[in-house]
């Protein structure tokens, strides 16, 4: 409510300025009409309001030699671009692209002059959290969004909205499942039910976007994964990796927790215990270990087991994982990872690409960023990350430019609370995932609630 009334006062405002100049730039303005841009003459940049704001609000941006045609004019807060509404060749009027980074720049690209305003943007971000499904209790139970129980760890989206689950419920005999959730037909609905005994312990997903088609990892057979095909209305067929030799992977490593297709080159990747990368073709099942686990002497890959495992789509060649509490060496545990599987990149083995020192709660560049048993990790298109920052109760962002910052939660404080990013509560939260239209979607595990939260 507080974002939604903000917005109203920002909206009125915004109008307001509008109306009491629209007289005094009357004739200005009139003496511009069909004026073209001129590429002899500078872009020159004077003011713009409002001066803060967050995504989707209106803002005007003055000057002079825009044009009146606004196809040919580009307006970027930092590197994300605004749609643009109209120019009067004086002034511009656009709307605020969604998340451009930390105090963005605006500039005014026409032709092949690209000029920036000196004063930033103050931009702040509106996010809401939200239910979905579940009712707090854990035991799987289908049914409608209202009605259904879930206990969710991983999750992940196709291109049509379909939200996907892997659970255990841990009530006596535990039940492991993967399952499907329709806001569009209100439903909860179970594509694989199984009980501790047979397998799978199914844990990540992950979903070509342009087939539909979702893989599922084993966690304890290096060669198994499970596909489920939207044609065939998603029923799970088992596939068994094929490697042309051995594939040298030891019996007790052999925790294949994660699958990640990349579009880079169409393949799966999934990683072992041991630190061995396994590339996976999706339609022939042919496998090889493209990168040798920390078994193998000299290996630059840490041992240990993982939490999460993602593609950047932007930089669809980058998987990236974090480290579980039990890798080695210390230094590796609870980071956020990345390996670059480009032929010529990746005997470089991976990164660690945020502060070591163990747990807590510290936002900021990544570099310095901490965080607390950080669990599942998905992007959204423009190559934000999201992070379900586990122990400390929280969601976290890691922008495409590299800043960290708690998008909603409360570091270090437990509970149940839809409502803005500062009053809205999690308790464990595990899995993530994106739609595309930038929407996460977490599975907030102690709560055995499916939560989605929306940034504008």
């Amino acid at each position: 409510m507080k974002g939604n009334a903000l917005r109203q006062v920002r909206t009125l405002a915004f109008f307001t300025a509008l109306i009491l100049c629209s007289t005094s730039c009357k004739d200005e303005e009139a003496a511009s009409v069909g004026r073209d841009y001129d590429p002899s003459r500078p872009i020159t940049l004077t003011s713009f309001y409002p001066v803060e704001g967050g995504a989707r609000d209106k803002i005007l941006l003055d000057g002079e030699n825009f044009g009146t045609d606004h196809n040919q004019i580009k307006v970027y807060f930092n590197n994300k671009k605004a749609a643009i509404v109209s120019s009067s060749g004086n002034r511009i009027y656009a709307i605020v692209p969604r998340l451009p980074g930390e105090n963005p720049s605006i500039s005014v690209v026409i032709g092949e002059d690209s000029v920036a305003y000196d004063q930033h943007f103050n931009y702040t971000p509106q996010a809401q959290v939200t239910t979905v499904t579940g009712s707090g209790d854990r035991e799987f139970v289908p049914g409608t969004l209202d009605q259904a129980h879930v206990c969710a760890k991983y999750l992940e989206l196709d291109a049509e909205g379909n939200l996907f689950m892997t659970w255990r419920d841990g009530v006596g005999d535990e039940k492991f499942g993967v399952g499907r959730v329709s806001e569009a037909e209100n439903l909860v609905t179970s594509m694989y039910l199984a009980a501790s005994s047979p397998y799978p312990y199914a844990n990540g997903i992950t979903v070509d976007r342009t087939t539909g088609m979702m893989t599922v990892s084993h966690e304890s057979v290096v060669e198994v994964f499970f596909s489920f095909d939207p044609r065939e209305g998603w029923y799970p067929r088992q596939r068994n990796a094929s490697f042309a030799g051995n594939h040298g992977i030891p019996t007790g490593d052999q925790y294949m927790n994660f699958v990640s297709f990349s579009p880079y080159d169409g393949y799966l990747y999934t990683r072992s215990r041991d630190g061995s990368v396994v590339r996976i073709h999706p339609d022939t099942y042919e496998a090889t270990v493209v990168h040798k686990g920390s078994n193998t002497a000299g290996s630059k890959w840490p041992y240990g087991s993982q939490y999460g495992q993602g593609i950047n789509p932007k930089k669809p060649w980058e998987l990236w994982m974090t480290l579980h509490s039990n890798a080695s060496p210390n230094e590796f545990r609870q980071g956020l990872m990345v390996l670059d599987l480009r032929p010529e990149h990746i005997d470089k083995g991976f990164r660690r690409v945020n502060a070591t020192g163990g747990s807590g709660h510290r936002d900021g560049p990544l570099e310095d960023a901490v965080f607390n048993y950080p669990k599942d990790i998905k992007f959204d298109n423009d190559g934000n990350m999201f992070v379900a920052d586990y122990g400390n109760h929280c969601i976290r962002m890691v922008s495409a430019d590299g800043i960290v910052t708690t998008v909603a939660g409360q570091p270090g404080v437990s509970g149940y609370r839809d409502g803005g990013p500062i009053e809205s509560m999690f308790n464990n939260p595990w899995g993530v995932a994106v739609n595309e239209q930038g929407d996460i979607y977490i599975a907030d595990f102690g709560n055995s609630r499916i939560r989605k939260l929306v940034i504008e």
